[in-house]
């Protein structure tokens, strides 16, 4: 063992992290493993986890570490999945996210500590003496103890000890004896039973559950989050791309009108009026460029990337995005309102801190009550040097009852009414967190329904922004139509183009942040689905609210089986 070791136990402090780690996240891998059916491990963010890139192999790095050492210059093909498992590995939020999960866990390996067997070694050693050297002596001494607490309040404390000593200036030999002891105290009235005792570890144990809850809301959450952005992104390239379509349509009229007002076929009034478009459009496209920039920045911040990296996203991401209306239009406010109440996570946490707020309560008013505590004790002590000489007759017991008073009960007075009134707030919080659980589900599928009717709308606006392009452009061939007419046709494309992309991505994130306000959304490996199991739940109960008198089976109700095609990887 090295002399580090010696002044910090058997474990060097690495090894005593990895063990700390080692107990903590299998904690959280239990509960989430339990609360979710997830397999994949829990890990922390590999700088939490080491320290440092140097402490790790290149493999391990980060894309931004790899960025930062000129590994890597460009990152792609980028989609929702792909964006979100950057942005997981870099973002400073995820991080602190995992790491509060941790924390959560490493709390309940110390509470579980407490009430185990707790262990305790310890030495001594001394000398002494008068300055003239006369009458030193020395003495060393050696113990050992474990104690227990139990549900009933009571501690168990089992000890063993040994000491040496001898008189140097004498030189006669040591002197030995030992001694062994066990002590029982048990609370009787204040402070006793299992509600009290165990509820550092019991309101431990609800805490991880809570973390690993709010963990899990937290990644759906953020996910519909970085979903977003890449479609905002996107839509900012599409319109960039749909002015450039536009500039060059508009650059050929140009050029076309200038050669028939040079032919003396057309007049400069409807040359200017091609030709001022088209300027138009060429400061549009400076503009949505500049846009375009700033968003590829804003987003390469969001994912925790060097500014000079490129990005590359994969093709037809906007194009894969689902149009289907057919679970929105079948879905009950009311019906939507009870399942969200009965499966949101925020929900169940806030229903359960009323619990906690409910024992609190009990246990401050327990303070109230007498403190009776008795307590026993038998130690026994080996003659001198015999350290090993137990007389079961020469043992020493000892017993004694403590009894407290409530003579001044001010402090504990105020604690419970103080946990009297949390607990009505608690109670008042949890029934406005429901108030605002339906107004959020009503307004998300009343945001779904809207948004997929502009859908339709702008949808069906380009199909006859086209028609009209394309009847204009045959009418001027045959001299019934004139440039401006052109012109306003193509602008009118152009809008609707970008309309239709943006309606697209409305429905889209309204139908994903309806998934999530219902608690169907899940975040794995794949990417962004829903659930399968809870969309069958939900067909039936709007089967049985559609059809009270008949089989679920007989009345079918669609519901969504997946997300949109781009944000899942299945």
């Amino acid at each position: 063992m090295a002399s580090g070791d010696l002044l910090t136990g058997c474990y060097s402090p690495p090894e005593l992290r990895d063990r700390a780690d080692r107990d903590a996240l299998a904690l959280v891998d239990q509960r989430r493993a339990q609360l979710f059916g997830e397999n994949s491990p829990f890990a922390l963010p590999a700088v939490t986890a080491s320290f440092g890139r140097e402490d790790r192999p290149q493999e391990e790095w980060t894309i931004r570490e790899q960025i930062l050492s000129g590994v890597i210059d460009e990152v792609g093909p980028l989609n929702v999945v792909t964006s979100l498992e950057i942005a997981a590995e870099n973002s400073q939020e995820v991080q602190e996210q995992r790491e509060q999960l941790y924390l959560s866990a490493l709390t309940l390996t110390q509470d579980r500590w407490n009430f185990g067997y707790r262990y305790n070694a310890d030495g001594t050693g001394d000398v002494g003496g008068q300055l003239d050297g006369d009458g030193s002596s020395a003495s060393t001494g050696f113990g050992a103890s474990v104690t227990r607490v139990l549900g009933s309040g009571a501690t168990i404390l089992a000890s063993v000890g040994s000491n040496l000593f001898r008189f140097i200036s004498t030189g006669d030999g040591w002197d030995a004896l030992s001694n062994v002891g066990v002590s029982v105290t048990q609370p009787l009235l204040r402070g006793s039973g299992r509600l009290i005792t165990l509820e550092p570890l019991r309101q431990s144990e609800r805490n991880l559950i809570y973390g690993v809850r709010s963990y899990e809301r937290f990644r759906r959450t953020y996910a519909v989050d970085v979903a977003s952005r890449v479609y905002r992104v996107l839509q900012a390239r599409n319109q960039l791309y749909n002015e450039r379509l536009n500039f060059d349509n508009l650059l050929l009229l140009s050029r076309r009108n200038d050669a028939l007002a040079e032919a003396g076929q057309l007049s400069e009034i409807q040359a200017d009026q091609a030709r001022q478009d088209q300027l138009r459009s060429k400061n549009r496209l400076v503009t949505l460029q500049g846009n375009v920039d700033r968003q590829l920045d804003a987003f390469k911040v969001f994912l925790g990337l060097p500014l000079s990296v490129e990005l590359d996203f994969e093709d037809g991401i906007l194009e894969s995005l689902g149009a289907d209306s057919s679970f929105i239009d079948g879905l009950d406010q009311d019906v939507a309102v009870e399942f969200a109440i009965d499966h949101r996570l925020d929900v169940m946490t806030s229903f359960d801190r009323v619990q906690d707020a409910t024992r609190r309560e009990a246990i401050t008013r327990d303070a109230l009550r007498v403190g009776l505590t008795v307590s026993g004790a038998v130690n026994s002590t080996s003659p001198d040097g015999r350290p090993l000489s137990f007389q079961g007759g020469d043992a020493n017991w000892s017993a004694a009852v403590d009894l407290d008073l409530p003579v001044d009960l001010l402090p504990a007075r105020n604690a419970w009414r103080r946990a009297e009134i949390n607990l009505v707030d608690t109670k008042r919080t949890y029934d406005r967190f429901l108030d605002n659980v339906s107004v959020t589900v009503r307004d998300a599928l009343r945001r779904a329904k809207n948004s997929y009717q502009s859908f339709e709308i702008q949808r069906n606006a380009v199909y006859v922004a086209n028609r009209r392009v394309e009847g204009t452009l045959l009418s001027q061939k045959a001299g019934l139509a004139t440039t401006r007419d052109i012109l306003e046709s193509q602008e009118a494309q152009r809008q609707a183009r970008d309309a239709e992309t943006s309606a697209r991505i409305d429905y889209t994130l309204a139908l994903l942040d309806l998934w999530l306000e219902l608690e169907i959304l899940r975040v794995d490996e794949n990417g962004v689905r829903v659930e399968a199991e809870l969309a069958i739940e939900l067909r039936e109960r709007l089967a049985a609210a559609a059809f009270p008198n008949q089989a679920p089976t007989d009345a079918p109700t669609d519901a969504p089986t997946e997300a949109p095609a781009e944000v899942s990887n299945d």
